[in-house]
Formats: C-alpha cells, sequence, structure tokens
C-alpha cells in the first residue's frame, strides 16, 4: 500500500534539488519511497510510468507517486530537471484536487517561466529564497489542478492551428491579421480562443516563445545578448532585455548566471 500524503511529517518543508541528465542516457525501472514532482527546465526524455510512455520536454510538470516505477530515457541533448519534495500541506492539496495516484502531467510555457524562477531563487539562495520558491510552486500546483481539470482542446481547434502556423514561422512575428487569414477566422474569434485555450493572446504567445528560445540560448551557449537578441526575433538587445525581466524575474545577465 502506499503511504499517504498525510503520513509525512508536518514539519517537512519542501525541497528543491536540480539534477542534469546526460544525452542519450538511461534509467531502469525503480521507484522512490516518496512521492515528487519533476519540473523539466531544458531538453527531453521519454518515461514509462503507470502502464503508458510519455514525452516530456521544456515546461513539463509531473507528478511521481510513492512507490510507483518508472524508467526514463533521455533524448540526443540529455536534460536538466528540478526534483521537488512538496511539503504536507501541498502533497495534501494536490492528493485532493487531482488524480493523483494515475502519475499525472502537463506542459505549458508558464509552468517553464515559473520552473526558471525557482532555479533562479535556489542559485540566489539568499534568507527570502525558500519562501519564494515555495510561493512558486504553489502557482505550479494551481496550474497543474486547471490543466488537468480543463476539456481536452481538439486537435483541429482555432488555437491549436495557429500555434502549429507559429510554430512554422520560429522566431518571425507573425500579426492576428496574417494568423486569422492562414486559420480562416475572424481576428476576434482567434484571439478569443487562444485566450480561452492558452490563457494569452497570440502576441503574448509568441512573445513568451521568443523568451524562452532566449532562455535556452542563455543557459546552453555564451553567445552575446546581442545576438541572441537577433536570433530570437527581438529589434534589439534592450527590446530583449525589457521584455525578459518582465516575463522571468531577472536580467538576462542574472539568468544566466544562475542557470
Amino acid at each position: 500500500m502506499q503511504p499517504t500524503p498525510s503520513s509525512w511529517a508536518k514539519s517537512r518543508p519542501s525541497s528543491f534539488r536540480r539534477k542534469r541528465y546526460r544525452a542519450g542516457s538511461r534509467i531502469v525501472p525503480h521507484s522512490h519511497a516518496d512521492a515528487s514532482l519533476t519540473i523539466v527546465l531544458s531538453g527531453d526524455y521519454q518515461e514509462s510510468i503507470a502502464g503508458r510512455t510519455v514525452e516530456h520536454s521544456v515546461g513539463s510538470l509531473l507528478v511521481c507517486p510513492a512507490n510507483m516505477p518508472h524508467a526514463q530515457q533521455f533524448g540526443a541533448s540529455g536534460a536538466s530537471k528540478l526534483l521537488v519534495m512538496p511539503e504536507p500541506a501541498l502533497l495534501d492539496y494536490l492528493a485532493a484536487t487531482i488524480p493523483f495516484t494515475t502519475a499525472p502531467a502537463t506542459r505549458s510555457i508558464e509552468i517553464a517561466r515559473i520552473g526558471r524562477q525557482i532555479a533562479v531563487e535556489l542559485a540566489v539562495g539568499d534568507g527570502y529564497s525558500a519562501m519564494a520558491a515555495e510561493g512558486l510552486l504553489w502557482q505550479l500546483a494551481a496550474l497543474l489542478g486547471r490543466d488537468l481539470s480543463r476539456p481536452m482542446a481538439p486537435a483541429s481547434s482555432l488555437a491549436e492551428r495557429a500555434c502549429r502556423e507559429i510554430e512554422s514561422a520560429g522566431d518571425d512575428p507573425l500579426s492576428i491579421a496574417i494568423l486569422s487569414v492562414r486559420v480562416n477566422c475572424h481576428p476576434a474569434t482567434l484571439t478569443r480562443a487562444f485566450r480561452r485555450e492558452l490563457g494569452y493572446s497570440p502576441a503574448e504567445y509568441q512573445r513568451r516563445r521568443r523568451v524562452d528560445h532566449a532562455a535556452r540560448l542563455l543557459r546552453e551557449t555564451r553567445m552575446p545578448l546581442s545576438e541572441i537578441a537577433a536570433a530570437c526575433g527581438f529589434c534589439d538587445q534592450a527590446h530583449l532585455s525589457r521584455l525578459f525581466r518582465r516575463m522571468m524575474g531577472c536580467s538576462p545577465g542574472g539568468f544566466r548566471s544562475g542557470a
């Protein structure tokens, strides 16, 4: 029988550990005595758990119930993850509000952003970092609950089709007028669909993608900020810095030093 979340010591705070995995590495089936959450910060991998195999990449948030066997196969770029043992109150909340024992998972740009904020707080490591990381973790729990309770949008939805157009354009911005023509709908209809299904306008979604790309280059390369700005479709370095600070809560330089 699995230990219930309530059996954890009530005084234990959440613990965070960042771990990196080599490209192409593999972890054989294993299990853990305690339940945990994982936030994928970079890279990608496959996980076999609860009778299914799931692809995880940047922005994935997943639950690993206690004593549940799972195995992992990492991709060509390896992966970096935050491994979290939640405080008892948060674990109890998740167990009561989501199908915890099915090892649920979700993925979003917002989860990626919050995961990086937690990593930055842990790197700062001052007297406020633990409190800040704990608050961000509760935000992730809310996102997980909302995503799992939301009806799945059909693959043919307007927002899904528009996202495919955005992906194919890379970091070249697409106006709402161009997007709406490509998916054959009114601009107002597309904007409402985006906000309903993704929580952002099309323009905000594209800005977040560019910031995510910039964060990946900051973490994985030593490219100068001016070159990163150009590679990610920003007007200039100042434009990148303004948007990066607004969305990530720190400057590009601060993010790079803490990554």
